[in-house]
């Protein structure tokens, strides 16, 4: 009977995949999303379709009855408001660009020019106008005068970011004294010309893309199925042949193509990026990866998680790809990292271009940091040398805003769990960008407090109630005091860790800086000169506030931000911690506990 069996699955099978490929070349049919009408040669997704049916450049997501046409970097995509198949146009918005202007009051704006996000076969239609963001020093405000501050963006008074509409825009129209930010088409009125104070209702209202896709005839259609059906059957047959010898020649147990080559948490993993759509990073082969390392031919680093190599995309970009470790331990940190950093888009988040998984081959690319980590300039014998105290104190404020970015600027709140210095990169301009976020956990916005199955984190940076839940709830506070360490460490310049087991207890390291940062003779035993001590005294006040034992005590990251424009005259002394009083107090770090799961977040 076995016989019989396969040699019926030689035949079904090639009719099957006949049939499919016949149905995959007829196109999709159609369907709407919402109020918009998809057709062809749009297509719409579903993570739970077993197959496609178009082009992949023409590929919708449906979320929540809103068509969406993905990005060609890490970003939400467009919103499609309407589709017009007979002049081959669609009106879109940049969802990045407008949810961020709606979202926050600070003067961010996103890295991304709208064009560098569209790939081909789509191009924006010249009929659009396009907005420009400018950052402008204040020489350049004054001297432009009146017309230039009716373009102020409404994030403050002090604001030095400016918007403006122009026909055709390239780098040599750019304002004297000003820097362009970024550039998003957008749709004027009647009369060609948009009023720019209006700039979040006019990028609202979308911009208009044109498409245009190489014509295939009928004959070269029909020929290509031919040829599919006829490789696709004689390739079924070879193979089961083979299979069929395999088996009842050499007696073997089971078919080569059926072993099991993952276990149930690897499909898992598939499943979950697969659920994603569009939204999920961009997926390469394993092939291809090895193509852009140049065969891992240039090693940046080395580390428990495995090894980062030197790459170049095809399109010129540098880009650093991490390679894990062949290991069962990080699956779910590879998809934690997959699905929330291809949510972020933030000049102080590391962009993720896209990542692979095939089997236990797993590698994530990331774009490329041209000087490294942070940890190897504040651990080095002259940190402050390399790179100055204005710098530090720079840094130290973009990470602040990377955080504020995760745990308030997302559609999801993200709690990073391992902020350190070896986890902040830094760009060509010493811009920081934090990474690597294999820890990560995602809530939602609304969610004050986090429930865990165990610690995470790196010893000497985990905030206490991680380890001990009776100190509070694990919240986005738990970064706060992450931050905070690491604050001191650049302060100090010396691992905290180090120090406390290298000396006695009364050398615990945020002692050490508090007793300096109480003493009249300053900030000496840190190599601090008195023209930068107000610098350096205010990252020392931040970090003993954010490493406050109790997690109610420290403040939120929109606070530390707060705190940074303020002057030292304005602030507290923070208490000096004292873990073993607060351990005895059981009942009272109960209260504690019970008070701050309902002091929502801020």
């Amino acid at each position: 009977m076995a016989p019989i069996y396969w040699l019926f699955w030689a035949w079904w099978l090639p009719l099957k995949l006949a049939v499919v490929v016949a149905e995959q070349a007829e196109g999709c049919s159609a369907t709407s999303c919402g109020n918009v009408t998809i057709s062809d040669p749009f297509w719409l997704s579903d993570w739970q379709m077993e197959r496609s049916c178009g082009s992949p450049d023409f590929e919708i997501t449906c979320l929540n009855d809103t068509p969406v046409l993905p990005s060609s970097v890490p970003s939400v995509g467009f919103t499609i408001m309407d589709i017009s198949y007979e002049e081959q146009s669609l009106r879109v918005v940049d969802v990045c660009k407008l949810t961020l202007l709606q979202a926050s009051n600070s003067c961010q704006v996103t890295v991304w020019n709208t064009s560098d996000k569209l790939g081909i076969p789509f191009k924006i239609d010249p009929i659009n106008l396009n907005l420009v963001m400018y950052n402008c020093t204040a020489a350049a405000v004054a001297r432009q005068g009146r017309e230039l501050e009716q373009t102020r963006m409404r994030c403050g008074n002090e604001s030095q970011v400016f918007v403006r509409t122009e026909r055709s825009y390239d780098e040599t129209s750019a304002m004297e004294g000003c820097d362009t930010l970024v550039v998003v088409p957008v749709l004027g009125g009647a009369n060609g010309k948009a009023n720019t104070s209006d700039y979040g209702q006019l990028i609202g209202g979308g911009f208009l893309l044109k498409w245009q896709r190489a014509p295939v005839s009928g004959s070269k259609r029909a020929f290509r199925k031919i040829m599919l059906i006829a490789l696709t059957s004689a390739a079924a047959t070879l193979l089961f042949t083979c299979i069929y010898f395999l088996i009842w020649h050499k007696k073997c147990k089971r078919l080569w193509f059926l072993k099991k080559t993952s276990n149930n948490n690897e499909k898992n993993y598939e499943a979950m990026i697969v659920s994603y759509g569009s939204l999920a990073p961009k997926r390469y082969m394993y092939s291809k990866v090895m193509k852009i390392t140049s065969s891992c031919s240039d090693q940046l680093g080395r580390g428990g998680y495995g090894v980062v190599y030197k790459g170049r995309l095809h399109d010129g970009r540098l880009v650093a790809v991490k390679f894990l470790h062949d290991c069962k331990g990080n699956g779910n940190e590879f998809v934690n990292e997959v699905m929330s950093i291809g949510r972020t888009s933030h000049i102080n988040i590391v962009s993720l271009f896209g990542f692979c998984l095939e089997g236990s081959k797993r590698a994530l690319i990331y774009e490329y940091m041209s000087n490294g980590s942070l940890d190897k300039y504040i651990y080095s014998g002259n940190p402050k040398e390399t790179l100055g105290w204005e710098r530090l104190y720079a840094i130290a404020i973009g990470i602040a805003h990377g955080l504020e970015y995760l745990h308030h600027g997302c559609n999801a709140r993200i709690v990073h769990f391992d902020i350190k210095p070896q986890n902040i990169l830094l760009d060509k301009d010493f811009t920081p960008k934090i990474a690597d976020f294999g820890l990560a956990k995602l809530c939602h916005a609304n969610e004050s407090k986090l429930s865990m199955t165990g610690p995470r984190g790196t010893i000497g940076f985990i905030a206490p109630e991680v380890h001990y839940r009776n100190f509070g709830v694990v919240s986005t506070k738990s970064d706060v005091y992450s931050y905070g360490m690491m604050l001191l460490e650049m302060v100090g310049g010396r691992k905290n860790v180090n120090s406390m087991a290298e000396n006695s207890s009364k050398q615990y390291f945020p002692d050490w800086i508090y007793d300096h940062f109480a003493e009249d003779d300053g900030f000496q035993a840190c190599d601090v000169t008195s023209e930068i001590e107000e610098m350096a005294k205010k990252m020392t006040f931040i970090g003993l506030w954010c490493i406050q034992i109790l997690p109610i005590y420290r403040p939120t990251i929109v606070k530390v931000l707060e705190m940074f424009e303020r002057s030292l005259d304005e602030m507290e002394m923070p208490p000096k911690q004292n873990f073993c009083e607060l351990l005895e107090d059981s009942a009272h770090n109960m209260s504690v506990q019970s008070a701050s799961s309902t002091i929502p977040e801020v």
